[in-house]
């Protein structure tokens, strides 16, 4: 096994097994060769922590992966032709022995442009500056003693549009400090951190994480009075049944309380943090919309909140938290993992962007792009049929 594939596969094992730092198959790494002619990187869909030496990433040719940065015809294209057309320059960019049908992930463009190793993370810890409407300023006071400052980057639709402003500003930002930036804050996404060596990614990343983590505070312990089984089935059936309903859908519905969701009950007016939508491109992916906040669990009360919410962003709701009971998932059986993973931090970061100037929730317009976006229809579609795993990639 290559040294640089090797280094691909033990840095995205690491991170991978932290949901807290990356959902699913969400997140992505990169490598790149010691001569810069090539890119080992994630596959599209691929769970980092079930990256291995014969499955889950692809070898790219660097320059190829350039050219589509470089092409101006593509951003005079209609978004949806021009994602299509990316995918299939990305596909064959690929130099290596692995089914020409296993996507790398479309967010090669700005893996190209940064340093020999890359870690793309959605990092809840993270995820609370970077949905947060002072986030950036708390950011900049967190790591005003560096010696080269982070790079912020402002929302910008995944895909091409993030590539190229993430080349853009890379640039701009190379020429002014001498060297490109080692760690990157992308608003409503996540975090990257780039380094020569997989060491030092890695430790970069550990650096981020414990200094955001303590611009957070230590979260208070929060005791909440039990709840009864029978009480818990009870929501679970007047859900499944309003669902069904008004949907048609027969789902089972899987129940999830840790410390996490206790401290977002415990707070002050819980519900008004979920009222502004959806924070990520995951939360869309994976829970269809915003996590849906219910005063009670009547099946009235329950019927009336989804036919409002369908009303309003026409896909069945997939996360709903009861007060003082918890948090309740509907969907099939291989997105729950993944989607309890997404609300739970979904949770976490609503309540600690509210203390940092107010939630800065996905807009109306970068919500359509997103639900239209075909390459995150692919990713859920691979996580739902349980591909990350189970098949090998390779001939």
């Amino acid at each position: 096994m290559d040294k640089q594939l090797q280094d691909l596969v033990k840095i995205s094992n690491i991170v991978g097994v932290d949901s807290s730092l990356v959902q699913g198959g969400g997140g992505n790494t990169s490598v790149k060769s010691d001569d810069g002619k090539y890119m080992y990187i994630k596959a599209s869909g691929t769970a980092l922590k079930d990256m291995n030496s014969k499955r889950g990433w692809r070898r790219l040719k660097k320059d190829a992966v350039l050219d589509i940065l470089a092409d101006k015809s593509l951003a005079k294209m209609k978004v949806k032709a021009r994602e299509l057309a990316m995918v299939k320059r990305l596909l064959a960019a690929g130099d290596d022995n692995v089914r020409s049908n296993v996507r790398p992930s479309v967010e090669c463009p700005m893996h190209a442009v940064l340093e020999e190793c890359v870690i793309h993370l959605h990092a809840i810890t993270v995820q609370a500056y970077t949905s947060a409407k002072n986030g950036k300023a708390e950011i900049l006071r967190l790591f005003k003693n560096e010696p080269t400052p982070p790079l912020w980057i402002p929302y910008a639709n995944p895909g091409f549009e993030l590539g190229h402003k993430v080349f853009s500003l890379v640039s701009r930002y190379t020429k002014k400090y001498g060297r490109k930036p080692g760690v990157l804050f992308m608003q409503k996404h996540g975090l990257l951190v780039t380094a020569d060596t997989a060491e030092g990614a890695l430790r970069l990343v550990r650096k981020v994480i414990r200094r955001c983590r303590a611009g957070l505070g230590k979260a208070k312990r929060v005791n909440r009075p039990a709840v009864s089984k029978k009480q818990i089935e009870e929501c679970k059936r007047n859900v499944a049944r309003a669902l069904f309903e008004t949907t048609g859908a027969k789902t089972e519905v899987v129940f999830c309380l840790n410390p996490t969701i206790k401290r977002f009950l415990a707070e002050k007016n819980p519900g008004q943090m979920l009222r502004c939508g959806a924070l990520t491109p995951d939360e869309l992916a994976f829970l269809n919309g915003p996590i849906l906040w219910l005063n009670d669990a009547k099946y009235e009360t329950v019927e009336a909140k989804i036919r409002k919410a369908l009303k309003t962003d026409q896909s069945r709701p997939t996360a709903f938290v009861i007060r003082n009971v918890g948090l309740f998932i509907a969907t099939e059986p291989a997105l729950v993992p993944v989607a309890r993973d997404v609300a739970t931090g979904s949770l976490f970061v609503r309540r600690n962007a509210r203390n940092m100037g107010g939630i800065n929730a996905l807009t109306g317009k970068q919500r359509d792009f997103i639900k239209k976006w075909e390459a995150e229809q692919f990713r859920v579609q691979l996580a739902a049929k349980g591909l990350n795993a189970k098949k090998s990639p390779r001939r």
